[in-house]
């Protein structure tokens, strides 16, 4: 027996057979005692007919209606005969009363098991509908989340815009002083040629404007941002150019690049080239300073929903929680020596090639920053 409404699933076969050889050994017992003790008077079988109701019960309850209608049909075929023996014995109203509970059992047993099915299928609703709701508040939440998310890429794309133009600003009026500088301490040292103090503070005057110089240079690259010259080219080709450049910083800190790269990096993305490798470098070095010496940084390369990328993974101390959310503000930075543009111009990069950079602390230690670009659609390949 089997119920086919209940709940789409199927009993267990152990249960259902020990449930099947129950009901089935209490239909017998009843009906070997009825048959075993036919001499006894009419009113004892009447009584202990009604014990048939348990197994009826038991089956509708346990297989739904089918278990309840084969159940009372089997104990039907097994009681009426001796219930024919006893007619002559009974008196009309007690025959009548005999056929009316045979089929009362039959009755009680579809009844039963229908209800029972009914039940079934309203609970079965119920916890489908509380899933889907389930389901509705968790993709509320990923939806506030990822409201959230973009909220705050706006502001940080409008804090980047803001605080470039007002780097193009500064940098053209920095340059202009910078350059007559540079020019007056030329002409100083060649006055001064033999004079070698006067030659040493020339010396560190002109590395000092060189200094000056290149970061006025990062600023109008920040507020400034080139054109994109785009192009199809092997992600896996522009790492590997990165890593070629990268390699003497690894060995001058004596740190291991582990490669986790199997054939994804081996798919096309439309990029300006120039601009990506500055973004690879530039977490590349990142990675690098916050390891100082020694250790291995790991390269693995990461898939989503369309996009494919890289992250980068260091052994470093980490970023403080409060720290966090400033990273790629401009001019923000933790480093002594830093001007605090180079997360803020691979977010800018990034943002224009339509790709996403997501740093979070390791949980052990360190830092991954993932970097991911928009796959070429199929049908443009």
């Amino acid at each position: 027996m089997e119920n086919q409404g209940y709940e789409g699933k199927k009993h267990q076969p152990a249960r259902a057979l020990f449930d099947l050889i129950g009901i089935g050994l209490v239909i017998g017992i009843l009906t070997i005692i009825h048959y075993t003790n036919y001499h006894y008077e009419v009113d004892y079988h009447i009584l202990l007919q009604f014990a048939y109701y348990l197994p009826v019960i038991y089956a509708a309850m346990r297989f739904g209606s089918v278990g309840g209608i084969i159940s009372s049909f089997l104990i039907t075929i097994l009681f009426v005969p001796l219930m024919l023996h006893f007619q002559k014995d009974l008196t009309a109203a007690a025959k009548y009363t005999q056929w009316v509970e045979v089929g009362l059992i039959n009755v009680f047993g579809w009844l039963t098991g229908f209800l029972t099915e009914e039940e079934r299928k309203a609970k079965n609703k119920y916890r489908l509908a509380l899933k889907v709701q389930q389901d509705l508040v968790e993709q509320l939440k990923q939806e506030e989340q990822e409201r959230q998310r973009l909220e705050a890429e706006i502001r940080q794309t409008e804090r980047i815009a803001a605080l470039g133009h007002l780097s193009a600003g500064l940098a053209h009026e920095i340059r202009n002083p910078l350059g007559i500088m540079k020019v007056s301490i030329q002409m100083l040292a060649q006055e001064k040629q033999g004079d070698e103090v006067v030659a040493e503070y020339c010396q560190v005057l002109r590395e000092e404007c060189e200094r000056l110089n290149r970061m006025v240079s990062e600023f109008l690259s920040f507020a400034r941002p080139k054109e994109l010259v785009r192009k199809r080219i092997l992600l896996g080709k522009l790492v590997e150019e990165s890593l070629a450049l990268i390699q003497p910083a690894l060995g001058k800190n004596h740190i291991q690049l582990e490669q986790i790269l199997d054939s994804g990096l081996d798919q096309e993305v439309e990029v300006d080239p120039d601009q990506i490798k500055q973004v690879i470098l530039n977490i590349l070095l990142n990675a690098v300073d916050a390891q100082e010496q020694g250790g291995v940084i790991e390269l693995e390369e990461i898939e989503e929903e369309g996009f494919i990328g890289f992250a980068v993974s260091d052994e470093g101390t980490g970023i403080s929680p409060e720290d966090m959310p400033f990273i790629y503000d401009p001019f923000f930075t933790t480093k002594e020596k830093g001007t605090g543009l180079g997360l803020s111009v691979v977010h800018r990069i990034l943002d224009q090639h339509g790709g996403k950079i997501r740093t979070f602390n390791r949980p052990d230690r360190g830092v991954t920053v993932k970097i991911l670009l928009p796959k070429v659609p199929v049908k443009d390949k």
